[in-house]
């Protein structure tokens, strides 16, 4: 089955954040101990995961990363992902 993103959106943009998606997934495995140590923020995982604390904004073409209001991520690891954001999404 297709991404619902690439109906929407196009290929380029589904191809770009599921890129995007495996990049976060390595900087939280990364991070891991810290994640590990967590609660759960929600009742089906076993930890804290780093997609509670961001989100991806799209608009007038445009994709945006925002970190959740009361996101306490390390600047470290907010940096990490900043970078990586800015590596995959990048506007010409």
């Amino acid at each position: 089955m297709r991404d619902i993103s690439e109906f929407i959106y196009g290929e380029e943009y589904a191809q770009k954040n599921q890129n995007f998606e495996k990049a976060m997934e390595s900087i939280e495995e990364k991070h891991a101990d810290f994640f590990n140590k967590r609660p759960p923020q929600n009742e089906t995982e076993e930890h804290d995961r780093l997609h509670n604390h961001y989100a991806l904004r799209t608009a007038s073409g445009q994709v945006e990363l925002h970190f959740n209001a009361g996101s306490d991520l390390p600047e470290e690891i907010k940096q990490e992902c900043k970078d990586t954001f800015h590596q995959i999404w990048k506007y010409e």
